[in-house]
């Protein structure tokens, strides 16, 4: 079998082959610019000029005010939901790398939600709240994952004494679901609730998830033990930066293809600052 050379060398090959040599010699430098391949660039270009002359033919026939409405509702929903920046330290860039992981959701819907005379209301609920609570299981994962953690066994009979293991001035807790009323009632003189948040001892945020992952342990996390990086992008609509990225794209036959994430990396784990607690029968 022959080595054709990598994808970007193949790509730079077909291209050359096109264009005079001082013409492909600018084209280069602009995709070297912007850090993406000349076969990338060609589709941007091309997907750019299509939507130009056609795409614009159909979002002209939306309502503005309710594409508006739904991505404002959207990412309202998605801060309102936040947990990742409850547990980490999380700072904010305009360029990714191939690092970085896209966590999101990409509905299908009719494009009634955004014509004028349309009959469904502009929003879909908990769109941003799914995006804000996928951040968390993959922050979740991450740590079960990483082998240099801490791991210590509590017999579930015992659950109550879990606080015991807490070794760091501040930190969040985060416990399965099932525990949440029997915990809450055997700490209820040590648990405060302030500003929608559980304070367990003044220092310790406590966060009772649902699912499979968290179902027999209890995760103990520093406070800055986790760094973590998210793309940020300027919403037309907010006039900000929004760490929520939406778009609106027609389909043909009535669809709209509506794309909303978030762009996340784990930029560091100090393993020493976060304890793992296998719950055991």
């Amino acid at each position: 079998m022959t080595n054709t050379g990598s994808t970007e060398e193949r790509d730079e090959q077909v291209v050359a082959s096109k264009l005079p040599r001082a013409e492909f010699a600018n084209f280069k430098k602009l995709c070297d610019l912007e850090g993406k391949t000349p076969s990338k660039k060609i589709r941007e270009l091309i997907n750019k000029d299509v939507d130009g002359k056609f795409g614009s033919m159909y979002k002209s026939t939306y309502d503005k005010e309710k594409i508006k409405q739904f991505q404002t509702s959207t990412i309202k929903d998605y801060n309102n939901s936040l947990i990742v920046e409850e547990i980490c330290k999380v700072n904010f860039v305009d360029r990714t790398d191939g690092k970085f992981t896209q966590i999101g959701l990409r509905p299908i819907v009719e494009e009634d939600i955004f014509l004028p005379d349309g009959n469904i209301f502009p929003e879909l609920p908990s769109l941003g709240r799914h995006i804000a609570v996928g951040e968390r299981d993959f922050l979740i994962n991450s740590i079960l994952e990483n082998e240099e953690i801490r791991r210590m066994k509590i017999n579930k009979k015992d659950i109550q004494e879990f606080p015991k293991e807490v070794d760091f001035h501040e930190s969040t807790i985060l416990i399965p679901n099932e525990l949440s009323v029997s915990l809450s009632i055997s700490l209820m003189r040590r648990i405060e609730y302030r500003d929608h948040k559980i304070i367990l001892d003044f220092h310790h945020n406590l966060f009772f998830v649902p699912g499979e992952a968290m179902k027999d342990k209890i995760i103990i996390i520093e406070k800055d033990a986790i760094l973590w990086t998210k793309q940020r992008f300027h919403n037309q609509f907010t006039e900000k930066d929004e760490s929520l990225d939406i778009s609106v794209e027609p389909l043909i036959g009535g669809k709209v293809d509506i794309i909303a994430r978030s762009v996340n990396r784990i930029k560091s784990l100090y393993p020493e600052g976060i304890k793992i607690l296998e719950i055991k029968e």
